[in-house]
C-alpha cells in the first residue's frame, strides 16, 4: 500500500480485488479500483501493518499500485513511463489481511436522510455574502438553490459565476438584508418594468419606419425606456435617440450603452424641457392606465408628419371609465392603427399580460386625418 500525506486528496490504484468501491470502465484504462484517501481510510493502511511511504509527492499524479493476487505482492508503477518497483512480497497471512483492509477502504456513506435535518430556505440564505456589487454563493450545495435564484434574479441580479452581479446604483446589502428578512424584492414588478423582447421590439421599431422610409438622422424618443430595448434596434437604424428613464439602475444602463439620457418622469417633461421628435416609439408601464396617459403625453412632443408607435395593454378598448373612454375617442381622432401581438409575446419578460400595438402618424396642420382600422 501506499501511505500519502493526509492533506493529499490523491486517488490510490489497485489492480485485481473484487471490491465494492468506486470502479472505473474506461477502455484501457489502467486502473480498475480507485480508492479515494480519507484520514479515517489512511489510519486503517497505517494500522495493516502492511505499508510502503511516500511523501511529498501526489500519488495520483506520478504512481499507481498494482497488487498481483497470484504473487501476493505489491508493485509501485509510473504513471508516465514504463517501469516498477517492488515494494513488498506478503505471506499468506499478510494478503488475506491486505485484501480484507482493501474491502474495507471506503469513504464514508452520507448521512441518511432520515438522520439530517433538512436546510430551510432562510438558513441557506443565511450563507450568502455581499460584496460589493455582488451577492456571493456558499461552496456548499444549496437545497433551496432554485427558489433563492430565482427570489435573487427578481429582485434585480444577474447571474454570474459563483454569483449574481447588481447594478452600480443598487444597494446590494440591503437587498440581500430583505431577501433573508422573507421580503421577495422586485423593482421591475413594481414598476411595472416588463421590458420589451427583442423580437417585439425590432418588429415594433419596423413598423415605424414603414411611415418614415428610414430611420436615418431622425431625432426619436424613447420615454420611459427601461434598458433601452427599443432605443437599441432605433440606434442601429441610424436615428438619433433620446432615452427617457426615472429609475436610476436603468438610467445608469441606458449611459453605459451610450445614450443620451434624462433621468426624470417623463411625465413631468415638457416640449420646453425636450423639444419635438420625428418619432416616438414607446412600451410604458400598463398598470392602473398609465399606458394611455403617457400615449396622449407622448403625442404632444412629435412634430407634424411625425409617427408615433406604441405598446399598450388592451383594456382601454372595452374598459368603462372615463379615461378608457376618452381614449378610445383620442385613437380614433388621431387616425391610429391598432394591432394584437400574439399571445406570449413578453413571455420572455415574464409577464403573460395581451398587448396590443398602435401606430399614428401626426398630420400636418391643415390636412385631413386619414382612417383608422383596427385589428
Amino acid at each position: 500500500m501506499i501511505a500519502a500525506d493526509p492533506r493529499d486528496r490523491s486517488v490510490l490504484r489497485i489492480f485485481g480485488i473484487p471490491t465494492s468501491v468506486e470502479t472505473e470502465h474506461t477502455p484501457g484504462a489502467r486502473p480498475q479500483i480507485a480508492l479515494k484517501l480519507y484520514e479515517g481510510l489512511i489510519q486503517a493502511v497505517l494500522d495493516s501493518g502492511v505499508i510502503y511511504s511516500l511523501r511529498n509527492v501526489r500519488v495520483a499524479d506520478d504512481f499507481y499500485v498494482e497488487y498481483l493476487r497470484e504473487q501476493r505482492s505489491l508493485w509501485l508503477k509510473y504513471q508516465q513511463i514504463l517501469g516498477s518497483r517492488l515494494l513488498i512480497r506478503m505471506t499468506d497471512e499478510q494478503a488475506e489481511s491486505f485484501e480484507e483492509t482493501v474491502r474495507q477502504l471506503q469513504a464514508p456513506e452520507p448521512a441518511k436522510a432520515a438522520e439530517t435535518e433538512p436546510a430551510s430556505l432562510q438558513g441557506e440564505m443565511a450563507l450568502l455574502r455581499a460584496k460589493g456589487q455582488r451577492i456571493e454563493l456558499p461552496a456548499r450545495r444549496l437545497q433551496h438553490y432554485a427558489h433563492i435564484k430565482t427570489l435573487i434574479l427578481n429582485a434585480g441580479g444577474v447571474y454570474s459565476r459563483n454569483g449574481f452581479q447588481f447594478g452600480a446604483a443598487i444597494d446590494v446589502t440591503q437587498v440581500l438584508n430583505r431577501l433573508r428578512g422573507g421580503e421577495k424584492p422586485n423593482p421591475k414588478k413594481d414598476r411595472q418594468a416588463f421590458y420589451t423582447p427583442e423580437d417585439v421590439a425590432a418588429e415594433t421599431v419596423a413598423w415605424a419606419m414603414e411611415c418614415l422610409g428610414d430611420l436615418t438622422g431622425k431625432r426619436m424618443l424613447e420615454p420611459s425606456a427601461g434598458e433601452g430595448a427599443l432605443a437599441e434596434p432605433a440606434r442601429a437604424a441610424d436615428a438619433k435617440v433620446i432615452a427617457v428613464e426615472i429609475n436610476g439602475p436603468s438610467a445608469q444602463i441606458l449611459r453605459d450603452k451610450g445614450f443620451e439620457v434624462i433621468e426624470r418622469d417623463f411625465l413631468s417633461l415638457s416640449l420646453a424641457d425636450i423639444g419635438l421628435f420625428d418619432v416616438v416609439i414607446a412600451n410604458p408601464p400598463f398598470s392602473k392606465d398609465q399606458d394611455i396617459t403617457h400615449v396622449i403625453h407622448m403625442w404632444r412632443f412629435l412634430r407634424p408628419g411625425g409617427v408615433l408607435v406604441s405598446l399598450t395593454s388592451p383594456g382601454w378598448r372595452t374598459g368603462r371609465t372615463k379615461a378608457q373612454r376618452n381614449f378610445r375617442a383620442f385613437v380614433d381622432n388621431i387616425g391610429a392603427e391598432v394591432e394584437a401581438l400574439p399571445a406570449g409575446a413578453f413571455k420572455a419578460s415574464g409577464t403573460k399580460v395581451s398587448v396590443l400595438r398602435l401606430r399614428a402618424v401626426k398630420q400636418v396642420e391643415g390636412a385631413l386625418q386619414g382612417s383608422h382600422r383596427q385589428g
